[in-house]
């Protein structure tokens, strides 16, 4: 008669075809099958752990203990566990590490719907989570500029369609600001371009710090800066880009013990209807060239700025 803790010969092809593995135990909590896959994860064959238990600190169990790792374990609960949820642990390699896995486990029944084992189903974590950051890694690159470590242009063209659609949606109101550096060439031609990065990085900075946590500011190329601004009413709007424009003036960045001072002059619209991202930054740029015109370190904005919320 089999074991009734002992899967079938067509049971075990099946199971060493899984990329998860597969530990059965028997009542005393002894291994008594492991598939093909548990052997990579572990590093253990199956014959170097049949008939040890997994408190041993055999390929089951890292801490050594029923800790935690045994939590809804059939065999050591005596609670239904028929539907294990899925638990982070570790297991402990053949060649001494800890293996990262997600794991649950449930009851193996026999005829009579008796408890005679376990079943263990796990899968290693360890180059998921490394994928996983090197995912976050590369999405970071992706939509950071790498000199000021603001949000690159890419993010903003994404950001601003995010935002379009919301208002088309919800009418939830934004503005939108460009703004440049006034004479940028000017102080690299004078400075060096070592100078103009060190711009570059503090006029980031000041805007960041001075705009609100719900704001987006990021590198649009060059010496351009895009900026968008959320639910913001016609009297906050100008006060604030006044802020942004002053501080801007008034901050400077030291080189080689030369004091560097710009300005920046800034352009700024908010959505009409039928505005698609491409308008709507053309209109802001327009307007950020009417400041430049008009004499540099200044903020235009759009007279259509009334479609923001209106001061109560």
């Amino acid at each position: 008669m089999p074991n009734p803790w002992m899967p079938s010969l067509q049971q075990r092809i099946i199971l060493d075809h899984l990329m998860n593995g597969v530990y059965f135990v028997n009542k005393n909590r002894a291994v008594v099958y492991g598939n093909t896959a548990a052997e990579q994860i572990s590093g253990f064959k199956l014959e170097e752990i049949v008939g040890k238990a997994c408190r041993d600190r055999i390929a089951i169990n890292a801490s050594g203990t029923d800790g935690p790792y045994c939590e809804h374990c059939p065999l050591v609960e005596k609670e239904d566990t028929a539907n294990s949820p899925i638990m982070t642990a570790s297991l402990q390699h053949k060649n001494g590490y800890r293996v990262s896995i997600q794991k649950c486990c449930v009851p193996l029944l026999d005829a009579n719907n008796q408890t005679v084992g376990a079943v263990e189903i796990f899968e290693c974590t360890d180059a998921q989570e490394a994928l996983s950051l090197q995912l976050e890694e590369l999405k970071e690159i992706a939509y950071c500029d790498s000199l000021t470590g603001v949000p690159n242009r890419r993010f903003m063209e994404e950001a601003l369609q995010e935002w379009l659609l919301l208002y088309k949606k919800k009418k939830l109101p934004f503005a939108v600001v460009m703004g440049d550096i006034d004479y940028f060439k000017n102080v690299n031609d004078k400075y060096g371009h070592d100078a103009g990065d060190l711009v570059l990085k503090e006029v980031a900075s000041t805007l960041q710090r001075n705009l609100r946590s719900m704001d987006i500011v990021g590198r649009w190329g060059g010496e351009e800066f895009l900026i968008l601004m959320q639910n913001i009413r016609p009297k906050q709007l100008g006060k604030k880009l006044e802020s942004l424009r002053k501080a801007i003036e008034e901050g400077s960045v030291e080189d080689d013990g030369i004091e560097i001072n710009v300005s920046m002059s800034f352009g700024c619209t908010v959505p009409r209807e039928g505005d698609t991202p491409l308008s709507i930054v053309s209109r802001a740029d327009d307007l950020l060239y009417k400041s430049k015109r008009e004499g540099r370190n200044r903020v235009s904005v759009d007279d259509t700025y009334d479609l923001c919320p209106v001061d109560p």
